[in-house]
């Protein structure tokens, strides 16, 4: 726009008034001094100026389009509350929460998602929610796709009455992508990233950015540092031996000037406590565990004082099966309370100091998660399938010092990777499976903020965790957890036990919230016609727990492979008959970072036969020599007495350490008479 100018027509020497032919003139035609009249030309009714939608211009003053706004994020640095993020009323009651704006020319094809519940995925490993709650745009090509996730998931807003932005000054912000290129006619190559990182809009500068570890929040950033407690203790209490064992130990402090003070210099000790004194070190087996406490407020510290240091790191000599944790008085609860942060594993469970070392320790306030890595998928070359993928995990940590821009970093690496191969050529069929992934690789981030402004409670997960990938093992759009900002929380989860899709458990299926039934249909007459008992089930037990794999529920997020682990599994067999086949295989797997292993060796026989004159004949045989020691621990629905169903903790009761386990499961239905169902089934497992 130029504004108002000069109008030629509007420059006669007039004393009378001057009737600018404007709004009305240009809408309707209609000049104030000229007479109306109706009877022939009928009256056209006031519409308002701005039905279709108010006039948007950008930063330079230059007209960008006309329309209604739904969706706005802004961030505005360097000022107070410059993240602001507004959803009107029109994205809650016309979009229904969903904003999707797409385009297309020849090949290229392009989609721009808003919503609070959006099915995302970019690898199983990395991000998978089904309720993501952001902006994702879309790109696909004949060769190319592409996917870029953004959200401010610590505020992503609501719609509110009446309406107002929801503005904070600091944030946790998500920005995460997929790459994917076709090579040839059968191969995918793919690169992901996904980073949540903390922000703050008090700064001018880029160092928070997801590339840098993002920054300290205002709060995060307040005060100094007083007091710091490092915590070691047995990562395998349940043997009572072989814990931690502390050699010596020493704090490095580092200021503003590149100066670096040892403890041992200055005579500045740490506070112990507990532990068993052994020959030459301090123990901590079993539940035992060793505190070491600097207290930089305590007389007798002369080091640089806590306004000019930016770092603080500890050196331990330490061996066995250790774990080591660390607090201090600004990473607590909301109750002001120390919150331990897990910083170190021991590798296995070492009891004979063959693993002594030197563990180097920096200290910081969490601030990033970081997620990137490389996926390699390909179809029928030279007759196999496959899918690989690796990862890396980056968490970032800084060591406050509210008089610095640019803070002291450290960082924790994880790493994890998967590769499935298989071949199927009639009557033969091949499949690999080998996979590896730390204890400590992590798809979380602590969000900030999410009740008043600033804070974090570093141990309330419900309000201040953010997930990359979700726990949702019913595989409804539902997650199994309760995390903020999620639309919906699951209070009923049977994977498996929902095979009609109706959100009620099968064994219970008179059950209902209007009309609640605490006896399972099992036991009760005429629905127990349609329902067997739960011991009837038969499946595949590949970690030996005594639960059917696909039936199992945990509260860890749906990655492919579980954590601490790295092993394969491989089987290969063939078809005797079109509907019979035999299965050979072996798992080996063992814990990374804890003790136990599982390796199987198993047998599978089946043979599903139907004829339609006759009946269907189904016979499972399923073979095994186990020896698993490693604990597969479940979150099980159950229906107990007089109850509607709850989740319960089951504990894996080891029963094959070293174990021959044969189950045999026979079903036949029969057909032969019109309106007559027959049905027999018959289970037999037995442990050796």
């Amino acid at each position: 726009p130029n504004g108002p100018g000069g109008l030629f027509d509007a420059l006669d020497p007039a004393v009378r008034k001057w009737y600018v032919p404007q709004e009305l003139f240009n809408e309707y035609g209609w000049r104030q001094w000229d007479y109306t009249n109706y009877a022939r030309e009928r009256y056209d009714r006031y519409v308002d100026t701005a039905l279709e939608g108010d006039y948007f211009y950008d930063q330079y003053g230059s007209f960008v389009t006309r329309g209604w706004l739904i969706y706005d994020w802004q961030e505005d640095r360097p000022q107070q509350f410059g993240s602001t993020i507004f959803k009107t009323n029109r994205y809650g009651s016309w979009f229904n929460r969903v904003v999707i704006s797409s385009d297309a020319k020849g090949q290229f094809h392009y989609t721009l998602t808003i919503g609070d519940e959006i099915r995302s995925t970019l690898t199983p490993m990395t991000f998978s929610k089904p309720g993501f709650n952001g902006i994702q745009f879309d790109f696909a090509a004949d060769k190319y796709e592409g996917t870029v996730l953004l959200s401010r998931p610590s505020r992503p807003a609501q719609v509110v009455s009446p309406e107002a932005p929801d503005v904070r000054t600091s944030v946790t912000n998500l920005l995460g992508g997929r790459s994917v290129v076709q090579v040839g006619d059968f191969v995918k190559l793919g690169a992901t990233y996904v980073s949540a990182f903390q922000a703050q809009t008090l700064r001018d500068d880029v160092a928070g950015t997801p590339f840098s570890g993002g920054s300290l929040t205002t709060q995060q950033n307040a005060v100094p540092i007083s007091r710091i407690v490092l915590r070691l203790s047995d990562d395998s209490p349940e043997d009572g031996r072989g814990g931690a064992a502390l050699f010596d130990d020493e704090i490095i402090i580092t200021d503003v000037d590149g100066n670096v003070v040892r403890g041992s210099d200055i005579g500045f000790e740490p506070i112990r406590e507990g532990g068993f004194q052994r020959v030459g070190f301090l123990a901590a087996d079993g539940g035992e565990r060793i505190l070491l406490t600097y207290d930089f407020t305590d007389p007798s510290y002369v080091g640089p004082d806590r306004s000019v240091i930016k770092k603080i790191a500890f050196e331990l000599v330490i061996s066995n099966d250790y774990r080591v944790e660390i607090t201090s008085d600004r990473q607590t609860n909301d109750d002001q309370q120390p919150v331990f942060l897990l910083v170190e594993r021991a590798e296995g469970n070492i009891r004979d100091n063959s693993n002594q070392r030197l563990l180097r320790v920096a200290y910081g306030l969490p601030t990033s998660n970081v997620l990137f890595g490389f996926t390699l998928e390909g179809t029928q070359v030279l007759g196999f399938n496959f899918y690989g993928e690796y990862d890396f995990n980056r968490r970032y940590r800084k060591y406050p010092n509210v008089n610095r821009k640019n803070h002291s970093t450290a960082v924790d690496d994880a790493r994890a990777w998967m590769v499935n191969l298989t071949r199927t050529t009639y009557p033969w069929f091949f499949s690999l499976e080998g996979y590896s992934m730390d204890s400590d690789y992590s798809t979380r981030s602590f969000l900030a903020g999410t009740r008043v402004q600033d804070e974090i409670d570093y141990e309330n997960d419900r309000l201040y965790i953010y997930e990359f990938v979700d726990d949702n093992d019913d595989q409804d759009r539902r997650p199994d957890w309760d995390r903020f900002g999620q639309a919906l929380v699951d209070n009923a989860i049977f994977p498996g036990y929902d095979e009609n899709n109706d959100f009620i458990s099968d064994f219970n299926q008179n059950d209902t919230d209007d009309r609640p039934n605490l006896v399972p249909d099992y036991e009760e007459p005429f629905l127990r016609y349609h329902t067997d008992r739960p011991e009837f089930l038969f499946g595949i037990d590949m970690n030996n727990n005594g639960w059917i794999d696909r039936f199992e529920n945990d509260d860890e997020p749906d990655f492919p492979y579980k954590r601490d682990r790295r092993g394969y599994n491989v089987y290969a067999g063939m078809h005797l008959l079109a509907d019979a086949r035999l299965t050979v295989g072996r798992t080996d797997e063992e814990l990374i970072d804890g003790d136990g292993a599982n390796r199987t060796t198993y047998v599978l026989l089946s043979l599903d036969r139907d004829r339609a004159d006759f009946g269907r004949l189904r016979l499972y045989q399923y073979l095994r020599k186990a020896e698993d020691d490693i604990a597969d621990n479940l979150f099980q629905w159950v229906q107990l007495p007089d109850s509607r169903g709850s989740l319960v903790r089951i504990q894996d009761p080891l029963a094959a350490r070293d174990t021959w386990v044969n189950t045999t499961y026979a079903r036949f239905d029969y057909h032969g008479v019109a309106n007559l169902n027959f049905t027999n089934k018959a289970k037999y497992e037995t442990f050796r």
